[in-house]
């Protein structure tokens, strides 16, 4: 007979294994479908040493609920536990799915990579329905809320050990930051004037929901990521729980703006550096509040960085670093990894 250790060891497993997976959108919302296809991929991406070989190409899963409401179209067959069975042939398809990806639909592939499929889904008209778009190789996913005519969020997966530390979190942030929100290349919807720095309304919401998909998808199996999480000192961004051993982490996140913003989303006056710092400096209180609440191990202020001028907040860093909050600031830019470098001023030959 199992002993109360062993079954409470079991549970945990349990929790870890199908936490993670369940979305934080309504199940109607576009954004359920997405967290719930960055889950399955996780997962898959976690199993991916465990099989010989796997069938390379791109690989997409697309919304949409009434594919085969008049039959099943020409060139598709309805696959059999796709959600349960994990697949190591997931590569190079096209899969149409309901919401819950309870019943899927796959082409007969040979898709080699990303612009296939983007062409092919536009020929089925469903160059709008929301997809992820995956390469079971590399680890690079590629997430369409509105399909891929419109906006896409570039993510890469990667080993992640499943131990909850300061490192495996920095590392997976940073893969974030580099590969799809430093420039405007990879991430141009996040201004809505770059020109003149000005981001979009509530670019918070929108950095928390990317590094909620990021984070999710490279910790299936291993960690509970969840967003908005309730607590009696508010809300936190971000908390992810290792449960074997229980470690928590909480994460507040705030964006470094240029402009006030009126209700309707218009920037209306300047936000100065002292407003910038303060509005920083209200996040420490914030995520220490969290901290205790959560009993956590660790709480990361994240910033991002979306000023002309990326200044130093030294009053933030120096309060962080009393209060043991991990301090981060991250550098948006409104120009081109290429265009940046050569606005730098040159450096004088002489001396």
């Amino acid at each position: 007979m199992a002993t109360d250790t062993s079954k409470l060891e079991l549970m945990k497993e349990v929790a870890v294994t199908n936490l993670n997976s369940i979305p934080s959108a309504k199940s109607g919302d576009p954004r359920a479908f997405i967290e719930a296809a960055v889950s399955l991929i996780g997962r898959w991406w976690n199993l991916r040493s465990r099989w010989d070989t796997i069938a390379p190409g791109y690989c997409a899963l697309v919304l949409d609920h009434e594919f085969a409401a008049a039959g099943v179209p020409s060139g598709f067959s309805e696959k059999q536990l796709f959600r349960d069975a994990p697949d190591p042939n997931l590569g190079g398809h096209i899969h149409v799915s309901d919401f819950s990806l309870s019943r899927v639909f796959r082409d007969q592939g040979g898709h080699t990579d990303a612009d296939s499929i983007c062409r092919q889904l536009k020929t089925l008209n469903l160059g709008k329905a929301p997809c992820v778009l995956f390469d079971p190789k590399t680890g690079v996913m590629l997430a369409a809320e509105q399909g891929v005519s419109g906006p896409i969020i570039p993510s890469q997966l990667s080993a992640f050990d499943g131990n909850l530390t300061v490192t495996n979190i920095d590392n997976l942030i940073n893969g974030l930051y580099n590969s799809a929100l430093k420039f405007p290349e990879t991430f141009p919807h996040i201004w809505w004037k770059k020109e003149k720095f000005i981001p979009i309304f509530q670019a918070e919401k929108l950095y928390q929901g990317l590094l909620y998909i990021h984070l999710k998808g490279n910790t299936q199996g291993t960690c509970v990521v969840v967003r908005e999480d309730q607590t009696n000192a508010g809300r936190t961004d971000l908390t992810l729980t290792s449960l074997n051993p229980e470690i928590a982490f909480v994460v507040e996140m705030k964006v470094l703006k240029s402009f006030f913003y009126q209700a309707l989303g218009l920037p209306v006056k300047p936000f100065t550096k002292s407003d910038n710092e303060d509005w920083a400096d209200s996040g420490v209180g914030q995520v220490c509040d969290y901290r205790t609440a959560k009993q956590a191990k660790e709480a990361f202020l994240l910033l991002f960085d979306m000023r002309k001028k990326h200044e130093h907040l030294g009053k933030v860093s120096t309060r962080c670093q009393g209060q043991s909050v991990q301090y981060r600031k991250y550098d948006i830019f409104n120009a081109t990894a290429r265009d940046v470098r050569a606005a730098k001023p040159k450096r004088s030959k002489t001396r």
